[in-house]
């Protein structure tokens, strides 16, 4: 999310990667400080940097790095607030097939952040994407992202294998792939860069668990096979409530071996440290009714990155007999604040935000 954040133009340029230990962190804190006051000073506020080029340009980046998924629902709420009213879910979806994949770093190789800082970073990076990059965008300098770029000066030598040309990209696809289908009838979220080929077509049966925990305990009592989709629902941003990560699942699958054998899809979503075939963000949730809810043990579930698309393979009758049947669940913070963030929030395809009218907020 620092690597977004600058490529938003809502940081300065080069200051995403900084090891937290080296002294140009502070040095770049203290930069920002005096910067922020200029801002102030010359009017600058971030709506008037948050537009859809920037938009446009931390996606881009998103793309060419593999970065988390957790951006897609980061930048989704962040569009929701800057005012813009276009799909931040269909930018992912578009520059998936138009942007090249130029870094790869840990767990999808064994270049770490501050490697990829000392080769030059976002600006390298951004640098490399060439023209799929809008230069034009305001910045958090007051100059456009152009400007920053002619006038960065790198304190390191190039790394053209860390950071690679678009000529000499690990693919001619982004990391980060949306997907659609009868499981997913508004949208899923997948990360391919992080994982390889052979796992980009999967088809298996499931295993249905409502909460996390379950899931865990399963995979690490064996019962989970190698051909199982692993399907945790009630996670999503009104089941959770707040859409917890479903991290710990895939570590526990990695330690046992089944990281390549396995997927795992989920309304909740994922911390970018994860690998394997996963899916997550799929909406509507399960507590909203989305068809997850109505998948149960044995369904076999098939996931398709090249085409897209994430389908249940069961007859429409057979979901509209299980839907007849379905009832919401509890609410599972019976007070309090996460019970209004579950009555409010928005679904995953809209970032997860708070979404309300005036006659909501005043009953």
């Amino acid at each position: 999310m620092a690597c977004v954040s600058e490529a938003l133009g809502m940081s300065l340029p080069g200051s995403a990667l900084i090891p937290g230990v080296w002294a140009d962190r502070q040095r770049s804190a203290y930069e920002a400080g005096i910067r922020i006051c200029q801002l102030v000073e010359a009017g600058i506020t971030p709506r008037k940097i948050l537009d859809e080029r920037a938009l446009r340009n931390a996606v881009r980046v998103v793309q060419a790095i593999s970065g988390s998924t957790n951006a897609v629902l980061h930048l989704s709420a962040v569009a929701y607030e800057a005012g813009w009213s276009g799909s931040v879910m269909d930018l992912f979806d578009q520059m998936y097939h138009t942007t090249p994949h130029l870094v790869k770093v840990n767990p999808a190789a064994a270049y770490d952040m501050e490697e990829f800082h000392r080769a030059g970073g976002i600006p390298r990076l951004m640098e490399r994407l060439g023209d799929l990059i809008d230069s034009t965008a305001l910045t958090c300098t007051g100059q456009t992202v152009g400007e920053n770029l002619k006038g960065y000066h790198y304190l390191f030598p190039d790394d053209p294998e860390l950071i690679r040309t678009r000529e000499t990209a690990y693919g001619l696809h982004g990391g980060v792939a949306v997907l659609r289908g009868n499981l997913a009838p508004h949208t899923a979220v997948t990360k391919p860069g992080a994982y390889g080929p052979h796992l980009q077509r999967f088809r298996g049966k499931a295993r249905v668990f409502n909460r996390e925990e379950a899931a865990n305990e399963a995979i690490l009592a064996g019962t989970v096979q190698p051909g199982d989709v692993v399907v945790i629902r009630y996670e999503g941003p009104k089941g959770g409530p707040g859409m917890r990560e479903m991290y710990k699942a895939m570590k526990l699958l990695y330690g046992r071996g089944l990281a390549e054998q396995t997927a795992l899809v989920t309304d909740g979503r994922f911390s970018g440290t994860n690998n394997g075939c996963f899916v997550g963000h799929i909406s509507p949730e399960a507590a909203e009714g989305g068809p997850i809810a109505l998948v149960e043990d044995g369904d076999e579930i098939v996931i398709d990155v090249p085409a897209g698309r994430l389908d249940l393979l069961v007859e429409e009758d057979e979901l509209a007999r299980r839907r007849a049947k379905w009832t919401p669940p509890p609410v599972q913070a019976p007070r309090g604040y996460l019970q209004c963030y579950a009555r409010w929030a928005s679904s995953a395809a809209q970032g997860a935000v708070i979404h309300c009218g005036e006659e909501e907020v005043e009953r």
